[in-house]
C-alpha cells in the first residue's frame, strides 16, 4: 500500500512540473505515469566536461555488475538549481566519480521526486561512443521510480 501511495505522489510531481512546462493536464498525467511505470533510458548529459572522459573510459574495463549508480540532487549547482548527478560507484575498488547529469528537462521533474523523499533507482546501461579518435564517450542510465 505504501508503494502504490509513493507512486501517485510521484506522479503528480512529475505531472505538475510537466503541466508548467506546457503540456495539457492530461498529457502531463500520461507521461508522467508512463515514466513511472516504466523505467527511463536516457543519455547522460555533461559528459565531456572535465575529466569526464577520462573517467569513462577508465570505467569500460569494468563489469556491470561491478558498478552501482546514484543520482544525487545538486541544488547549489550554479547553471541549474534542479541539477541531477549521475554518479557511478566502482564497488571493489570502493571509488565514486561523477559521469555527467540527468538532462535537464527530465531533472526539473525527478528534481522534485527526489527532494519529496522517493526512491529513483538507477543503472549504468552502457558507455556508448568512442569509435575513432575524435568521437567522444557517452553514458545511457537506465532511471527507474
Amino acid at each position: 500500500m505504501k508503494q502504490i501511495t509513493r507512486m501517485r505522489k510521484a506522479v503528480c510531481i512529475m505531472a505538475n512540473e510537466l503541466k508548467k512546462a506546457g503540456y495539457s493536464l492530461s498529457q502531463a498525467f500520461k507521461t508522467a505515469w508512463k515514466r513511472v511505470k516504466f523505467s527511463m533510458t536516457i543519455r547522460a548529459a555533461g559528459t565531456t566536461f572535465g575529466n569526464r572522459q577520462e573517467c569513462l573510459n577508465f570505467l569500460k574495463q569494468f563489469r556491470q555488475n561491478d558498478l552501482s549508480v546514484t543520482l544525487e540532487r545538486e541544488p547549489d549547482n550554479e547553471y541549474d538549481n534542479n541539477a541531477i548527478q549521475i554518479v557511478v560507484h566502482i564497488l571493489s575498488l570502493s571509488k565514486r566519480t561523477v559521469i555527467g547529469y540527468v538532462p535537464k528537462e527530465l531533472a526539473r521533474e525527478l528534481a522534485k521526486v527526489i527532494d519529496m523523499g522517493i526512491q529513483v533507482k538507477a543503472s549504468l546501461m552502457q558507455i556508448i561512443g568512442g569509435y575513432s579518435y575524435k568521437e567522444t564517450l557517452g553514458a545511457l542510465i537506465n532511471i527507474a521510480i
